[in-house]
Formats: C-alpha cells, structure tokens, sequence
C-alpha cells in the first residue's frame, strides 16, 4: 500500500483527482474524447457569451454569468457566501460585482441593524437578465436531450449531476 506522501505527490494535480475513486484509469483517448466533445458542444450549442451577439449573453462576461445565476437564487448573499458557492476567489467576484453594479444589474446594500455586512441583490434589471439567462440555459438543454431517447436523456442528466457533484 503506498504510503500518503506518495499519494499526494501521485495526484498533486489537484485534491478533487485525489478525492476521486479510482476503479481504473482514464485513457488519454477518453479524456481527449471527452475534451472534444465537450468543445463541440461549446460550439454547437453557443455556450461560450462572447460567440452570442445578440442573445441573452451579449456583453456579458462569462464570470457574470454565473454570477447572475446564483444571485437570482433565493437567499441572502454576501460576497464571503458567493465566493463559497461559486468556488471563486474574492477578487474574480468583487471585479465582477463591480461590473454588473456599473451596468446596474446589483445593488450592494448594508442592512440597518448590521453595517458590516454588504448584501447582493439583483435589481429589477438584474433580476430579468437573470431570468433570460436561466429561460435560455433551459432551451439550450433541451435542444441538446432532443435527439436522445428517453432513457439516454436519464441516463445523461445521472452522470452529468455526478460529475458535478464531485
């Protein structure tokens, strides 16, 4: 059995790989396969904001994105809370906040019984970005589950949510 030290220097490509069961080893044919499909459906389906002029992502960084989408999540949020959620550092949420506050998409508002304390929230402008945002992520989805049968779709949204979930 190997010991722990060379276990961590074994997976010091990240602690997530280390994490992971390891039944067997990915192939480099896999994961390329994998990094080519995932591209094509970047792609195909317009996932990357700067490709979609026009659409709900236009002038968007992709940073913002995400960053809409968890705001519009029931909730009081914080950037300490935000950071949390979106597994991201202070200061890629904090550039990001001041973006969508320029655009007046948030407002960062101290709540009179604890001012040190900044809260998030989208404004009625954010809020309906967010919602477009959501309402084409959907569409998107289904147009990939489309041509799939029903057991595929299921079994496709199963191992999508585990890897996510990891």
């Amino acid at each position: 059995m190997p010991c722990p030290a060379a276990r961590r220097i074994h997976y010091d490509v990240g602690r997530m790989r280390a994490e992971l069961p390891r039944p067997e080893p990915v192939s480099d044919r896999h994961a390329v396969a994998l990094h080519e499909a995932v591209d094509k459906i970047m792609r195909r389906f317009k996932l990357e904001p700067g490709m979609l002029v026009g659409s709900a992502y236009a002038d968007l960084h992709v940073n913002d994105v995400g960053l809409l989408g968890v705001l519009a999540e029931p909730g009081d949020w914080n950037v300490r809370k935000i950071t949390r959620t979106l597994n991201a550092p202070f200061s890629t949420v904090s550039s990001a906040l001041d973006r969508l506050e320029k655009r007046m998409l948030i407002a960062r508002r101290r709540r009179p019984g604890d001012r040190r304390v900044v809260y998030i929230e989208l404004t009625s402008a954010g809020l309906r970005v967010a919602n477009k945002l959501r309402s084409t992520q959907i569409e998107t989805c289904r147009l990939m589950l489309f041509r799939l049968s029903a057991r595929d779709r299921e079994q496709l949204i199963r191992l999508v949510a585990r890897v996510a979930d990891r």
